[in-house]
This record gives structure tokens, sequence and C-alpha cells, in this order.
């Protein structure tokens, strides 16, 4: 099959050229339509289920909504992880599902269930947007004087910024953090109220009752058909108050008699500021109480596409719909980091891409053959773009970046090598010029004389990518892109070099091949062929004593392999650089909202006196669509830095960062503070459940048992060296008010726990009695009472709740009021209470510190009975992709072993082809060790490229040698035959090892954004050729003389 395509492309060369064109044109254009991004989504299928029941405790919420949609959601199929966050007034539960379960049949399966749980009415039920943990692409803040207050900042933002950007293409949802939801509050007081004779509930009830639009259906006169509408709605202030709540001696009594009615702020759950730098630092734009957008890009959609939708939506709103002095800015776009990042790669190839023509150029001394090679890169590129598309495959950091322009090349490097070889021989012979038909003949010989190696060389280095397709979760989602785009690639590669390639052979080399004259075809290399003279002396000194050559291979890779692996740590990725700093910040456990606000503008200055800082934004907090399930307590800070190469001072970001940490720690000493980066931050939690590196989950039901474990083992992990910013998850528990009906008493007086518990709820937390519809503008009616009513323990004990006859019975009389602890947050996995101890990991591997960890934790702490302990975080990640490739990689050596003993017949030839892996291995695990870089998966799928590529290396080199036996005959000298045949493959052999080792060397040094995953993998697949190339060369020629003469003797 391969001789027939080969003869094909050759005999019809135009068809070859124009479907070469083809395959450039359809490239071009899948690359400008190519979804790219930053970071792949590597967010598992889940489903985030957010109910909101106002004003009640954790353990209320946990009672009333958690556990009712928890026993729903048990018979949910294709479930990983049950997770559920608890916290005052708002219940999280989210659910993981396995891998390839669609995000709309997840939401079905759940939809199906949340419909039948028991909840209260007032229960707020939805699920959360349909996007995934880096989907949130966009920040913006509405910018405006200290004359608009943050209501009217909100209110523009909840009726005119939202619905329009909800309604451009790719938006899953529009997220607000801060400002101060409008509601009309009917403020009243028991004096007021008691003076008509009246009770609160009158009040309620009055406007209940009286806010509605009704229909008559329809009215007809003669031919025409009238609906009817009964209007009685409530559309002002002015209609709240005069809404009539009863009558004394024929006079209404109104509610204005009754209460004031006001415009009047929600009380908020969280607050947003801002501080953003101009461009030359000269000022700071600031606000304390701003509001915040966060665009939520709906999974699968292209991040570049839907920012540039979101951007364009932005500038007609700031245009058309805003009154003059308010605008939208921009504080967050991922295309920044998109743009850095395509700019690092295409950085980073165009480097890869000149050191490989330029070897080319070296070694085949002809710039003709070595363009014809190169021309191979961009072909195979926009190939390997066009199956992207196809496929649905994003252009990201990883599928991008690990692209080894040398291993793309290696088989044009044998074809135009072959080709030039015989070219030169046939023409030397002749001593003539050549025909066309000889050229054509001579070619299609020449390439089907190495074709069957290219395709078995190629198709095990595909092959070789097999593990990484086998991947889960994370990991999967994190690296097949990148093995599907360079399988893509290689297989692009190897239809060019066995198609096109020697039909360009043809067409350059025609005019020197035809004519007379005694030109040379190429350029001999004067320091190639030095290295080649020496090469033939020092491998016949050793092919003396083959069995030295072997016995130093082998302590050679039992040295320097196994002192490596048993020196380096382990960890599941290197952090990717995003250019900015995340920062949580843990206040102490109780505190208001109005207090955590004073500390806003102290750990803002103490950042903001880093000239490298560009923006801080902060959210204090929660949102109000209940996506962030933290209390008052919680601060997150989103630091914006300048492009690194405008630092002013030199340093790096891990200094800054110090810098900062340091400076947060003296600012507020005490404090517990938390540093991620804005992706890393929403994936982690997301996939683990934990922000941090390692994640101890203790699961039982007593909540009290279950922190004093997890102190125990807080105690012992953060002395570990290393464990640093470790802490307990969760809160403890914090005094809370509690008025407990006294059922007798109240019962004395003839009223209802409900009277007593609705009265209190209504006069301290106020109630919504109904909505006023202001257009399309909606807007909640509290009742509530004054403030001196609510804002004291002495209030709560003196209010007066009417019985039956209008008695009025102080709260203290018919119920207990007293502080009591009780818990701020309740976390719950696969239907437990859960505490999580966490700690991020400096300093050292992860690996080495989880094992130490385990073993201390073993060994100091008994853990009770009904509490089982879960190690978690990234960790955990590691380990499940280490146990894949542990059984995954055999399975992979073994289908090679297959593939080449169908192409061998001889087990032992197989053998010596694959005797370069554990060589590159060595080298690899060697070049680890050198850099001070710790194993990682990255450093694993680099491994896993080393087999294909190393086993190329050794079929190229047994193929060619045993043609050259089989023509001299067995009877020759075998000696002289290994000795030809290594040292006419020397070029070929050291080109593909040297182009695929400097194709990556841009890679190994990157250091710009997004360049961090990449260094792992590319310096373990420099590494490990970088010893072949010195090893193998002899290694493998020797071994073969052994093994053969060995063979010939018995």
């Amino acid at each position: 099959m391969i001789d027939r395509i080969i003869e094909f492309s050759l005999t019809k060369r135009i068809p070859t050229v124009l479907l070469a064109l083809g395959v450039f044109a359809v490239g071009i254009w899948s690359w400008t339509t190519l979804k790219k991004e930053a970071y792949p989504d590597v967010g598992d299928t889940q489903v985030t289920v957010i109910a909101l029941l106002p004003g009640k405790a954790a353990l209320e919420v946990e009672r009333q909504v958690t556990l009712p949609l928890e026993r729903e959601l048990n018979t949910v199929p294709y479930v990983l992880t049950r997770r559920s966050k608890t916290i005052f007034g708002l219940s999280v539960l989210q659910m993981i599902f396995e891998d390839g379960v669609s995000d709309f049949t997840a939401r079905q399966l759940v939809l199906e269930k949340i419909r039948d749980a028991d909840l209260p009415p007032e229960a707020d039920l939805s699920l959360a947007p349909l996007t995934g943990p880096v989907g949130e692409v966009f920040r913006y803040t509405i910018e405006a004087g200290e004359e608009w207050t943050g209501m009217d900042l909100r209110t523009l933002q909840d009726w005119v910024v939202v619905p329009a950007l909800r309604q451009v293409g790719g938006v899953a949802d529009v997220i607000n953090f801060g400002g101060l939801v409008k509601q009309y509050h009917i403020i009243t007081s028991p004096n007021r109220i008691y003076r008509y004779n009246l009770s609160l509930q009158d009040v309620i009830e009055a406007v209940s009752s009286n806010n509605r639009n009704t229909g008559g259906h329809t009215l007809t006169r003669g031919d025409q058909s009238f609906a009817v509408r009964g209007l009685g709605a409530i559309q002002n202030a002015e209609d709240i108050r005069n809404t009539v709540v009863a009558s004394s001696g024929g006079t209404p009594i109104y509610i204005g008699n009754l209460a004031s009615v006001e415009e009047y702020p929600k009380r908020p759950d969280g607050v947003f500021s801002y501080a953003i730098r101009d461009a030359d630092s000269s000022k700071i734009k600031l606000r304390e109480s701003g509001v915040q957008g966060l665009i939520a890009m709906r999974r699968g959609e292209n991040p570049s596409e839907v920012v540039a939708r979101v951007k364009t939506k932005i500038e007609e709103i700031n245009r058309n719909y805003l009154p003059e002095g308010i605008r939208l800015t921009t504080t967050y776009d991922r295309s920044d980091l998109v743009n850095y990042t395509v700019r690092t790669i295409s950085r980073t190839l165009f480097e890869g891409v000149s050191i490989v023509v330029l070897v080319l150029i070296f070694f085949i001394g002809s710039v003709r053959s070595a363009l014809v090679v190169a021309c191979t890169i961009p072909l195979s590129l926009l190939f390997a773009f066009s199956m992207m598309k196809i496929t649905n495959i994003p252009a990201n950091l990883l599928s991008l970046g690990a692209i080894d322009f040398g291993i793309i090349v290696d088989g044009a490097v044998v074809i135009v090598d072959n080709i030039s070889r015989r070219y030169k021989e046939a023409k030397e012979k002749k001593n003539s010029g050549l025909s066309f038909r000889e050229i054509e003949t001579l070619t299609i010989d020449s390439t089907k004389e190495v074709g069957t190696e290219i395709f078995f060389s190629i198709s095990i280095i595909i092959l070789a990518y097999l593990p990484i397709f086998t991947f889960q979760r994370i990991e999967g989602k994190l690296f097949s892109p990148m093995a599907f785009t360079l399988a893509y690639a290689i297989l692009g590669s190897m239809l060019i070099a066995l198609t096109l390639i020697p039909v360009l052979m043809t067409y350059l080399y025609r005019t020197k091949l035809e004519s007379k004259g005694n030109d040379s075809l190429e350029r001999q290399n004067p320091i190639f062929l030095r290295i080649r003279d020496f090469y033939s002396r020092f491998l016949t000194e050793r092919l003396a004593n083959p069995k030295r050559v072997a016995a130093f291979a082998l302590i050679l890779v039992l040295g320097i392999g196994g002192f490596s692996y048993f020196k380096l740590g382990t960890e599941f990725l290197p952090e990717l650089d995003e250019g900015s700093i995340n920062i949580r910040c843990f206040l102490p456990v109780g505190v208001s909202l109005r207090t955590s606000e004073k500390y806003v503008p102290i750990l803002r200055s103490s950042i903001l006196k880093h000239e490298q800082v560009a923006s801080v934004l902060t959210q204090l907090g929660r949102n109000d669509e209940g996506t962030d399930p933290y209390g008052p307590n919680r601060l997150e800070i989103l630091i914006g830095l300048k492009d690194y190469s405008t630092w002013k001072e030199n340093i790096s970001k891990a200094e800054l960062l110090h810098k900062i940490k340091k400076d947060l720690q003296e600012t507020l000493p005490g404090v517990s503070f938390l540093f991620s980066q804005p992706i890393l931050d929403n994936v982690t939690e997301s996939v683990t459940g934990s922000v941090s590196d390692l994640a101890i989950l203790i699961n039982g039901e007593d909540l009290n048992s279950l922190r004093n474990l997890g102190k125990e083992i807080l105690s012992v992990v953060s002395e570990i060296p290393g464990a640093t910013e470790s802490g307990i998850e969760q809160e403890g528990d914090q005094a809370q008010l509690t008025i407990e009906v006294d059922r007798k008493q109240a019962a004395r007086y003839g009223i209802n726990a409900s009277e007593i518990l609705d009265t209190m709820e209504a006069a301290i937390g106020g109630k919504g009695v109904g909505i006023l519809y202001d257009g399309s503008r909606r807007f909640e009616i509290i009742v509530r009472y004054t403030n001196d009513y609510r804002s004291s323990i002495d209030s709560v004990h003196t209010l007066l709740v009417t019985g039956p006859g209008g008695a009025r019975i102080p709260l203290a009389e018919i119920a207990k009021i007293e502080f009591k602890d009780g818990p701020t947050i309740i976390q719950r996995q696969d239907g437990k209470r859960q505490i999580s101890v966490r700690t991020n990991v400096r300093g050292r591997d992860q690996g080495s510190f989880v094992a130490e960890a385990k073993d201390k934790v073993a060994e100091k702490i008994k853990i009770p009975e009904g509490i089982d302990i879960h190690w978690g975080g990234q960790f955990e990640n590691l380990h499940r992709a280490v146990l894949r490739l542990r059984f995954v990689i055999p399975l992979t050596l073994l289908a090679i072993f297959i593939i080449l003993y169908t192409m061998f017949r001889s087990p032992r030839m197989v053998l010596l082809a694959m005797s370069g892996i554990p060589i590159s291995i060595s080298g690899g695990l060697l070049a680890l060790l050198l850099r001070g870089m710790n194993f990682s998966v990255s450093a694993g799928v680099g491994f896993i490229s080393l087999f294909g590529i190393s086993t190329m290396t050794g079929v190229l080199f047994i193929s060619r040698l045993l043609h050259m036996i089989e023509k001299r005959g067995n009877n020759k000298d075998l000696k002289t035959s290994v000795l030809e045949a290594a040292v006419i493959q020397l070029r070929p052999r050291i080109m593909t090892i040297l182009l695929a080792l400097l194709g990556l060397i841009p890679a190994t040094i990157a250091s710009g954004i997004g360049s961090d995953v990449q260094r792992p993998l590319a310096t373990v697949i420099v590494g490990g050729l970088s010893l072949e190339l010195l090893v193998t060369l002899i290694y493998i020629p020797s071994l073969f003389y052994l093994s053969e003469r060995g063979k010939r003797m018995g």
C-alpha cells in the first residue's frame, strides 16, 4: 500500500501538488476559525444547585434544604461525587459526573430530581450557569462620579447592563457582585401600629392582598371581543402609602399613617471595591463600594470570540444605554492571557523552526534540500489545524506548545537524505545526465527503500501517545488535546514525506540531474566529514569488544537512571503563570460585613505600594446569585500585574509574591491568607473541592468531633517542612441569637408558634410582602421595624406579639432568648458532614510531603470510630494519573513490540530496535534532576514521547543494516556490514535525533506567561535525546554485532 501511494504521487505530480495546496488553504481557514484558549477547560461535567433561604442560619438551611435535596439527588446516575456547602441563607450542592456525560444530560438528570424535593415555599431554587471552572472570561466595573450612589449603579447594572450582556452569544450568565439592591421599605414601629389598635400582621396582609392585577376574560360587544384587565398592582411608593389597612369610625387608615415608605437598599451579602492604576501609574481610580459584573462563558465556546463580542456590546452600552458620566470599564480580560500565551507559543515555535532549518542546511549541505524538508513544518501544522477543526479540539498552551518540529521533519529528513544519496550515486555511476524517466524511477525506488521504515517509525511515535488518550478527568482534558494535535501533525508529516517531498525533489534537482556536467548535487560539510571519519574509527575500535560497550550502557542506565529516579520529587503539574495573583483572606469568624469592610483599604494600600501592581479588585462576602458560598469574613483579592517587561525592579513574580505575602502578614498579623491564581483557584476547587495543594478530608456526622480531629491533624501537618498557608477550611462556630418558642407559655396567651416567628421575622429581619413593577423593572417590598427596635438584645426582648383580643405580649415572656454557638458553614460530601484540613506545599515536592504527612498522622493520631479521612487536593490527581500510567504504559510497549514484530519477524531485532528507550529515559530523569524539576504528569508525557522517538532511530538503523546484509549475503563480513551501515546512517540518525532535540530547546528555556507546563515536557525530551545521541550511535551497532555474531557462532 505504501509503495502504491509513493508511485501514484510521483506519476501524478500535478494532482499531488494541488492536493498539498488544498491542505494549505483549508489549514489557513481552520486556523483563523479555530477555538483558541490559554488554558483548556479541565473541569468535570458538573451541575451546581443553588438554594437561597434568606434569613435562616446554617443549621436550619441544612435541615430544610440541603438534606432534602441530597435525599432526592442520591439516585441520580453516573455521579462520581456529591458535595455541598451550607451557610447563612444559602445552600450550594455540586454533582460531579463521570467522563462522557454531557452537560445537558447531567442538568436534565438533576432537574428531574430536585423538583420532587420537599422544600420550604420561600426557598429559591436554581441551577448555576452552564459554565466551567475556566469560564470566567471577563470582568468589568461601573465607573461613575460620587454623585451616583451604590443603589443607583446597581439598579443600572440589574436592569440595563446585565440584560444586554446576557444576549451576547456564548455568554452563560452575568454574575453581579457589589452595589446595593433597591427595595421599597415600609418602615414602621410598634407605637405607630398600636396607636390604631392594629398589629404588624395587619400591615403585611394589607400590602400583600392589595397588590395584584387580574383578568376578567373577555367582553364581547358587537363583532369585537375585548380583553378585560383588572389593575390593582402597586406602581410606585405613593400607591403603597395609599393602601388601606383598616378603617376607624368610617375613616380609612392608610399605610402612610402607620409607616414611612422609602427607597432603601437590601442588606448586602457582599461588597466589591477596586483600585486601578493608569497606564503611566500617575493616578489610581478608586471606589470603595462599587459594582462588578463577571461574564461567565458557556462551556465549549471560543473565549476569544466571546470576549470580542462582549467588548463590542460594552462599547454599545457605553454609547447608547448609560447616562452621561457613567461607563463600563474592563478590569479582567481573558483574551489578554490568550494573546500573551499565543505570542509565547509563536515565539517558541519560530525559534524552534529556525533552529531546525539551520541544522538541516548544516548537515545536508544544500539549501534547496533543506527548504524541501522545512516545507513539511507549515504543511504538517496546517494539516493538524484542519483535523483539530474537524474534531473540535481547541488550540491552547499545551496542544501547540508541545509540538516538536524536529520530530515532524524526521520522516522528510530520511527521505531527502536517501534520495540525495541515490541521485549522487546514480550520476557518478553514469557520468552523464539522467533522463527524466530515470529520475522518476530512481526517486520512486529511493522513496520505497525507506518508505516502510518511515511508516512504521511514525506509526510507533503516534502509538506511543496511547497512554495519554487513556488519562481521565483533569489530566485527560489537559493532555488529550496535546496528544491529538501531535498525532495529527506527525500523521500529516508522514503523508507529506511519502508524497509531496519526493515530488519536490524531482522538480528541484531535475535540471542538475539532466545536465551532463559534474556539478555536485550538494556541498559536503567538512565538519561533518570529520565527524563521520572520527565516528568510523571510534566504532571500529568499539566493535572489537562489543561486550564492554553493552556493559557500559547497562551501568549507565542503572547508574544515571536509578540515581536520578530516587532523587526526584513528584508533583501533579508545575504551576501555570497567569500573569495575576489571587488571594483568599480569612478574617475572624463571626465578624460583620461592615467591620470586615474596614480591613479592605488597609490590605489594598499594602498591595498597591508595589509598582508592579496594575489593579486590585476585592470581593468581600458573597454575590447575590449564591455561586460563592462564603460569609462576611471571607475576602478575595484579585491582583492584576503589569507586563513583566515594564517592571522597574528586576524581580520575578515569585519574589513579588513573597514580598506581598510578607507585607500582608505584617499588616494584619494572625489573619490567614491563601495565595493562588484566578484560573488555578477555580479549577482546583472545582475538581478537588479544595483550593490547596493538599486537602485532608475528615468525614463523619458530629461537627465537634470532626473539628477536634481536624485541629489534631493540623497541628501535625503544619509542622512538616514545606507546609505553608495551613488551616481548617471551615470556620469554627460563632455566637447566634436563638429565639426558642416556649409553647406552653405561648398557649396560655392563645398564641401559636407561627405567629411568634412571623412577627420576629418581619420586625427584626424584614419580610417580603410583594413586588413593585416599574416598567420592565421589579423591586421587592419589605415590611420591617425601625432600626432602634431591632438593633439590640434589649429591643428583641421587649418586642411585642399581638394575641387574641389585641393583647400585646413581650417576646421574652413567650420565648427563650439567648446566645448559643452554632456553625457558620457546614460542608458535606457523599452524605456525610466534612471538615477539611488544607495546606500548600512550598520548597519541596508534593509526593514526599504527602508521604511524610500520612506517616506522621498515622503514627501520632488515632482516628475515632465512625470517622474516615481521605487525602485529596492536587496530590489526588497525580496519584490517579500515575496508577493509570503503570497499567497502560506496559500495554503500549507491548503494542509497539507487536507492530515491530510484523516488520522484522524477529523478537531479537525488535528488542534491539527498542534498546534505546531505557537510555533516553535515563537522560530524561537526569535532565529533570539537574534542572531542579519534579516528576509531574507533564514530565510523564515527555517520557511517553521518548518511547516513539527512541524506537524510531533504532528502527531506521536496524532496517538499513538488515537490508545491507541481505544484499551482501550472510557469508560476507558481519563487522564490515555493521560498520558500513552505521556510517551510511550516521547523518540521518544524527539529524533525526538532533532536530527533535534542538527543536524543543526554546521550550525548555521559555519563561513567558504560558510556558510553565511546557518546560518539564521539553526538558525530558531534550535530556533523553541528548544522552541517546551520545550513547546509541555506538551502543546499538555494538549490540547488534554482539547479538548477530552470537547467533552465527551458535
